[in-house]
């Protein structure tokens, strides 16, 4: 084989001349068969020519094999400007027409289509590629460790402590019990991962000036996520919702004793480790809305950065910036990683399960191929959407070995075996739940599942066609949140798609120059990614785009639309007869500050204080809350006129609210109320829904000359409720 020191996607250093060497690639190393001359740890680019014949010493530099379109670059350069102007225009037209039919536009498809190969050429030949062509650089190779009789005995005490876990759950044990079962299984856990996981090269490290000026854009964005993730956590959004309060209860259920089992399913079939999880900031800080969701605000200030590492590591540190730049200022993930429920934490574990699985890739190391199967061992216990990181995981394993073929089985047979064991290893004890309790395990896919729900065969009798008109309509809503639809739940709610018209645009330029290199396995996870979980959170699942489904595409949402912006800004500065230089970089910067902060601006000025969140219900029972907090003494009795439409019981009164007495009226009164709802003299407050406000009179009879008042609604209009409050 030949290699050519010539960078593949930016021209050759100023001061350094293009070689031509041979070498021979052994033990997955390219070994030089002369002295390249080069300082120790000098970078080097490298053209693998294979099976290429030892050039001679006076050999001209062999020409670059970047691309087969190399013969057309001179009609591209001609053309350059109006093909960028084309691919624009259209991706602008598109979501242009996307935006005001407010659904599928057969016109705004068809320019989207075509802007994705006339942005592809009109980008073809720029310094610098705008996708990484190749495995990063600076990659440590890592090596293996041999089998010893240590790593065996760590896998055989892996194995038994897995089979003692699964066993000892099967005999439904006591509450202390589970405790120790969950010891042994993080033991088996790190016991696989110590056993086939080994220990990378220990290097000094280098700090550099550079690389610590490099840190303090990201340093800056982790911060920034941080502010826009924790500030006035507890009031914004201002409403609890009944699903965050749900979750709350069931993490004081934690604290309490009564739910013992980290390894069963609760509340609406979420796994119950989720729980635990969230159970430590309520016992610290009571049960408030900020104690419910400050874990979540750290789970989604955590993405952001494991997004940049991944993304820098499949498509280098530039596009790694921009794009966690967006996302820390993206309404939509500052939105979810805000709440006291656990969808931001989907995002989180495919990002980092995919850190680990290219980390592993790259430097041919077991340790991060076992981190991965941990990983996604680890997301089986979160919220159903997390058990897509599995699926992703094995596409772009599978993918690798469809172009690797034998050669991924010998450079990374640890690292497979590592990742499938520890994978087992830690999702085990869900596995078996999911074998003994199917109905529990997928009680949220049987609930919302288009076939499981019957979903399907209902829209068929309704709109009395067949299911392929329904399934094509069901497939478009899927696909288009970020350009089209809006949400349609309370979850979020935004009348809005997620992308306006600039950042839809440049969203549809990335997706399409990415789709057209699907085959690039550092651009397939990201594709997959993207289009497995609006696949099976959307097109699989009712009411789409329900967009608590649909966080975990919010990263690589944020990717597409930072490649585009690096296509748009990088051709432009062509046209202006200048190539790569901080001047560019400092606009793509600039320009991805001013997409996040309008992003951040619209959620906390414009969405917030709509208080579209949760539905009317959900600021009810969050008013109820304070009222009776603020309003009324500890030991109020609270009787509650709201069924049908709303119990005592909805999930944010109780949780807010802990232990007070609260009792609901469920039918009509048709007569004065008997002692048995309350006694005169008794603390006690009326609420009142206004639909059930005739029944006052009543309740007067028994209570006079008390004190009425009519809450009103944060946002104008009809009172909230109405609440009664008798003399002593």
């Amino acid at each position: 084989m030949s290699a050519q020191n010539l960078p593949p996607s930016e021209p050759a250093r100023s001061g350094a001349e293009p070689r031509v060497v041979a070498g021979v690639y052994r033990d997955g190393v390219v070994h030089p068969a002369e002295p390249l001359g080069l300082p120790p740890g000098s970078p080097v680019d490298i053209l693998i020519v294979a099976g290429a014949p030892a050039p001679a010493a006076t050999s001209a530099p062999a020409p670059q094999l970047a691309l087969t379109l190399g013969g057309l670059l001179p009609a591209v350069e001609a053309g350059r400007p109006a093909l960028l102007l084309l691919a624009v225009g259209l991706a602008g037209l598109a979501q242009w027409r996307f935006l005001s039919v407010g659904a599928f536009d057969l016109l705004a498809l068809l320019a989207a289509l075509l802007a994705a190969p006339l942005i592809t050429m009109a980008s073809y030949g720029l310094p610098p590629a705008p996708l990484r062509l190749g495995p990063p650089r600076g990659g440590v190779p890592f090596l293996a460790p041999s089998w010893t009789r240590a790593r065996n005995l760590a896998l055989s005490a892996s194995a038994v402590a897995a089979g003692a876990v699964l066993v000892g759950l099967a005999g439904a044990p006591s509450a202390a019990g589970y405790g120790m079962l969950a010891l042994i299984w993080l033991a088996a856990v790190v016991l696989g991962i110590a056993a086939l996981g080994g220990r990378p090269l220990l290097l000094r490290p280098r700090l550099t000036r550079a690389g610590l000026l490099g840190a303090v854009p990201l340093a800056l964005i982790g911060l920034a996520a941080l502010l826009l993730r924790a500030w006035q956590l507890g009031d914004i959004p201002a409403t609890l919702s009944g699903d965050e309060g749900s979750q709350g209860i069931e993490a004081i259920k934690v604290l309490r004793g009564e739910i013992t089992n980290p390894f069963t399913t609760g509340w609406l079939g979420v796994p119950t480790m989720s729980f635990y999880f969230n159970a430590p900031s309520i016992a610290l800080l009571g049960n408030t809305a900020f104690a419910l969701r400050i874990p979540w605000a750290i789970v989604g200030t955590a993405t952001v950065l494991v997004s940049y590492f991944l993304v820098a590591r499949l498509q280098g540190p530039l596009l790694g910036l921009l794009s966690a730049g967006f996302l820390a200022g993206f309404h939509y993930h500052i939105h979810f990683s805000r709440l006291g429920s656990n969808q931001v934490a989907d995002t989180f574990f495919v990002a980092l399960a995919l850190l680990l699985l290219f980390r592993g890739y790259d430097r041919r190391d077991p340790l991060s191929w076992a981190l991965c199967g941990a990983t996604v061992g680890l997301a089986q216990y979160f919220y159903a959407g997390a058990r897509f990181t599995a699926i992703v995981v094995v596409a772009c394993v599978a993918l690798l070995a469809l172009r690797d073929g034998p050669r991924l089985w010998r450079e990374h047979g640890r690292g497979l075996l590592a990742l499938v064991w520890v994978s087992l290893v830690s999702a085990g004890p869900m596995i078996q739940y999911a074998f003994r309790f199917p109905n529990d395990f997928n009680a949220r896919v049987n609930s919302v599942g288009i076939f499981q729900s019957g979903w399907l065969k209902l829209a068929q009798e309704i709109s009395g066609t067949g299911p392929l008109p329904i399934l094509v309509e069901q497939f478009w809503k899927a696909m288009l949140p970020y350009n089209a639809y809006a949400d349609r739940t309370v979850w979020y709610g935004s009348p809005l798609p997620l992308f306006g018209l600039v950042e839809g645009a440049l969203f549809i330029l990335g997706l399409g120059y990415a789709l057209l290199r699907l085959a690039d396995r550092r651009v397939f996870p990201l594709v997959a990614w993207w289009g497995g979980a609006l696949i099976i959170g959307g097109f699989l699942t009712e009411n789409p785009p329900s967009l608590q489904r649909l966080i975990s595409t919010a990263a690589p949402a944020a990717v597409f639309l930072c490649l585009g912006l690096v296509l748009a800004l990088r051709g432009l500065w062509a046209l202006l007869g200048r190539l790569d230089g901080p001047a560019l970089r400092g606009g793509l910067g600039a320009a991805t500050l001013a997409l996040a902060l309008l992003s951040a601006r619209y959620y906390f000025v414009d969405y917030a204080p709509q208080r579209i969140y949760g539905g009317e219900n959900a600021v009810i029972a969050t008013s109820m809350a304070d009222y009776a907090l603020t309003r009324l003494g500890p030991d109020t009795r609270i009787v509650f006129f709201g069924p049908p439409r709303m119990y005592y019981g909805y999930g944010s009164i109780p949780y807010l609210l802990g232990q007070r007495a609260g009792v609901d009226v469920i039918e009509p009164l048709q007569a004065p109320p008997g002692p048995g709802l309350a006694a005169r003299g008794d603390d006690v407050a009326f609420f009142f829904l206004p639909e059930r406000l005739g029944e006052l009179p009543l309740v007067q009879l028994v209570f006079p000359n008390g004190e009425l008042e009519d809450v009103p609604s944060p946002t104008g209009g009809a009172p909230l409720y109405t609440v009664y409050r008798p003399a002593p």
